[in-house]
């Protein structure tokens, strides 16, 4: 069975947020995705998802004639004109992004051709359900604002109620006991009020606190001792690079979690032998394909680290395959990130919803979901075809 790729139609949406999202990182309120349409002379056609910056955007459609012609069952051989034509160093995060836009692109169109789905592809469907995490804003501010302003807002301590009321309302629309406060890296009094605020709003939740390794380690040290009684599930990226985290986690009794230090194989040993992580939080596209974060997810208990899925704000596509990839991979525990239901409009016709802080499995051959055509060309910013 062969099934050639005749084009890969790119479209970039924008999609605005329901809530202004207030980290170290961004204060938004859209996020940019690429949509990926491959298509095969068998008349199988295979979606795909990605960064949609400009960047990832060009380096996807570049990656993309390289495919033209080529199986779309051989994932090896795409690999390799991946490394060959598309990959070097200064492409580095971009590069591994684009890829794996196309190659989730490919790995549907092979379950629709060998009618499997994804996690069956590479594993079992081991479970139909699967939990999922609430991001948290590190405040709630009607619209986006220069960080200053923000930092004003949070020099007003009585301001963290409103991000406690948010949490509440996700777990009474939702259902969520698994939350992620973003923090903005700016104030550990206001760090510190809201998750203690938060624990005793929700007793029962775990609570993950991320600060996207904005705080220096001695900050962030302080910190995370006063934040010790309150038990959360773990500190992600609480500080930078492995050095920062590892002095931090052998002060510490609750585990830490890395979705920005340990991003590829090499990165492994090193952060087994400093002791520095437990959870490798990994992205689909930071690691470079389902490839690379399967062998990362089955390779991560040799070290001593367990396995979990990192997500920001992506469409119904890469949730479906997030999902796909916790299902096939038994030992995943940690709830799956998701903000897919803060984006005020999806591209899929059927978009995974949420009951009871939990995804159901979509159900069907590869990733299991269709487009919406209509809602695809309405949010689209940018599109370009590639084929023979």
């Amino acid at each position: 069975m062969k099934a050639p790729i005749t084009s890969v139609r790119l479209t970039r949406v924008q999609i605005p947020l329901t809530m202004v999202y207030a980290s170290s990182v961004y204060i938004m309120q859209k996020t940019e995705r690429c949509v990926i349409e491959l298509a095969t002379e068998s008349g199988i056609h295979g979606l795909g998802e990605t960064w949609g910056t400009p960047e990832v955007f060009a380096l996807t459609a570049h990656l993309a004639k390289g495919w033209i012609g080529k199986d779309v069952l051989e994932r090896h051989a795409l690999r390799r004109a991946f490394w060959k034509n598309s990959f070097d160093p200064r492409a580095g995060r971009n590069g591994r992004a684009a890829f794996a836009g196309l190659d989730l692109a490919a790995w549907d169109a092979a379950g629709k051709l060998l009618g499997l789905s994804l996690a069956e592809l590479i594993g079992a469907r081991s479970r139909e359900s699967i939990e999922v995490v609430t991001p948290l804003p590190a405040a709630v501010v009607a619209e986006p604002m220069p960080r200053v302003q923000l930092q004003a807002h949070m020099d007003d301590l009585a301001n963290t109620k409103r991000v406690v009321d948010f949490a509440l309302e996700q777990h009474r629309r939702f259902g969520f006991t698994c939350l992620k406060y973003k923090s903005a890296a700016y104030s550990t009094a206001w760090d510190l009020a809201v998750v203690r605020q938060l624990r005793e709003a929700l007793p029962q939740a775990r609570i993950r606190f991320d600060p996207n390794a904005g705080y220096a380690p001695a900050a962030a040290i302080e910190l995370c001792a006063k934040l010790e009684p309150l038990a959360l599930e773990f500190y992600e990226d609480p500080t930078g690079e492995l050095e920062g985290i590892a002095r931090l986690r052998a002060a510490m009794k609750t585990p830490v979690a890395t979705n920005m230090w340990v991003v590829e194989d090499a990165h492994l040993a090193p952060a087994a032998r400093r002791g520095a992580v437990d959870v490798i939080l990994a992205d689909l596209f930071n690691w470079g394909g389902v490839d690379a974060w399967c062998r990362m997810a089955r390779a991560a208990p040799v070290f001593g680290m367990r396995p979990a899925l990192h997500s920001i704000f992506e469409t119904g596509i890469a949730t479906a395959a997030n999902l796909h990839l916790a299902a096939a991979m038994p030992h995943i525990r940690h709830a799956n990130d998701s903000g897919l239901h803060f984006l005020a409009q999806d591209v899929l016709a059927d978009s995974p919803a949420i009951a009871n802080g939990r995804m159901r499995l979509p159900a069907g051959p590869g990733l299991g979901v269709a487009l919406d055509r209509a809602r695809l060309d309405a949010l689209a910013i940018e599109s370009k075809e590639v084929c023979g």
